[in-house]
């Protein structure tokens, strides 16, 4: 049984991340927790100083408000009908204000598993990347993270990244934890080599462990000089109905080759879940 919290936009309902969340709690006969999120930076953004407060600038904030409740209050009963709908137990959170990675980061503390939308963002940002908001969760959250694109299939093959480092070994050994009903799916372990060799470090080792938790195992091991940009290219060309598992992603190095900048690279281009840990 696990707990599974999903990240919801309070106001712009993220239907597929909530879909998501609400099946591996189904999966796991556990639980979903919608934390929602409702951004007030507007106020500040809009009130201006204290004695240039004009009555029309006030109205426009208090409408926005009442607005906002209005999706609020749908949008919660959207979450509620879903989770009844799949026979799923729920809770909800809402939380009003500006420090929105924060409130979320203290939810992950109590959460086998967080899901959230590739696309969440508060504010405004450049197209093809991720947005400052899970950028900064995927840094310091708590617990391992999935990352949902807009359009979401069934997992049905499952890719596991390696390159010889503790932090993908970790990774790997987190998703068997967390998805043991996923044990007998396809699985792939995925290596990348910069010298022209198909040599997998530590191979008896990873093997070992492996093939305790996974009915389905190949490993397919590639040589490249340029590896983030083979391991983009490699997924591209999978189907969209695949699951990708990650190394630690933190402030230390999150692995030789699956540095941070291609992480999130993959995260937004793949239009597969990516699952993302922390040691």
């Amino acid at each position: 049984m696990k707990k599974v919290i999903v990240a919801i936009d309070a106001v712009s309902y993220s239907e597929h991340a909530v879909q998501y969340a609400v099946e591996i709690a189904r999966q796991a006969g556990g639980m979903t927790l919608g934390v929602f999120l409702h951004d007030l930076s507007f106020i500040t953004a809009e009130i201006p100083g204290t004695f240039d407060l004009i009555p029309a600038e006030y109205t426009h904030i208090i409408q926005k408000q009442k607005e906002d409740e209005a999706h609020i209050q749908e949008n919660m009963k959207r979450f509620n009908e879903q989770c009844n709908a799949a026979g799923v137990k729920h809770k909800l959170h809402v939380y009003n204000g500006t420090d929105l990675v924060r409130f979320l980061l203290d939810e992950s503390v109590f959460a086998d598993v967080l899901v959230i939308d590739q696309q969440m963002s508060f504010t405004y940002g450049r197209a093809h990347q991720l947005s400052g908001f899970v950028v900064d969760v995927l840094e310091d959250t708590h617990c391992p993270v999935v990352v949902v694109p807009p359009k979401v299939v069934a997992a049905d093959h499952v890719f596991l990244c390696y390159d010889g480092s503790p932090s993908s070994v970790y990774a790997m050994k987190m998703y068997s934890y967390l998805f043991p009903e996923w044990s007998s799916k396809a699985t792939t372990l995925v290596a990348f080599n910069e010298e022209a060799t198909n040599h997998l470090k530590e191979s008896e080792n990873i093997k070992d462990l492996l093939h305790q938790h996974f009915t389905s195992l190949t490993i397919d091991v590639k040589h490249h000089d340029r590896i983030g940009d083979a391991l983009l290219s490699y997924f591209k060309m999978q189907e969209d109905n695949g699951f990708i598992v990650m190394g630690a992603y933190g402030r230390t190095a999150f692995s030789r080759w699956l540095k941070k900048s291609m992480a999130n690279t993959i995260i937004n281009e793949v239009k597969m879940p990516v699952l993302i840990t922390h040691e």
